[in-house]
């Protein structure tokens, strides 16, 4: 279950991917990486995609009306993988990209998946993530 918060643009996801590689510089991670910044988990015995979907958003900081929902699977089917990345922040955050991440991924599949995945936040409530 792999959850991204806008944008989901082409150049959005780009500029999250040079972002990550510059952060993993100043931070000292080697080798730094180029990966688009998500929050992800499983769906928990007996979980519908929708409830986990939920849960996932509900245990981040993050906020937007509009994320999009798709799984591992999906990503691995156009070439990309997701790693762990969590830190105090985002105790689920993730990175995608295309591995060993030296490369900003093809955002452009990136985009086009997540586009067909596009959905509210289960979070948004009267225009604040709960």
């Amino acid at each position: 279950m792999v959850v991204r918060f806008t944008p989901i643009s082409p150049a959005g996801l780009l500029k999250n991917a040079e972002a990550t590689y510059e952060d993993d510089l100043e931070f000292g991670h080697e080798p730094a990486r180029y990966g688009v910044s998500v929050i992800a988990g499983w769906c928990e015995e007996g979980e519908s995609f929708d409830d986990a979907v939920e849960r996932i958003v509900n245990t981040s900081s993050l906020n937007g009306k509009t994320i999009a929902a798709t799984t591992g699977n999906k990503l691995r089917e156009i070439g990309l993988e997701v790693v762990e990345d969590a830190n105090e922040r985002e105790p689920l955050h993730h990175l995608v990209g295309e591995d060993p991440f030296s490369e900003p991924p093809r955002v452009d599949l990136l985009a086009s998946l997540l586009d067909n995945c596009r959905r509210k936040n289960p979070a948004w409530t009267k225009g604040v993530a709960a």
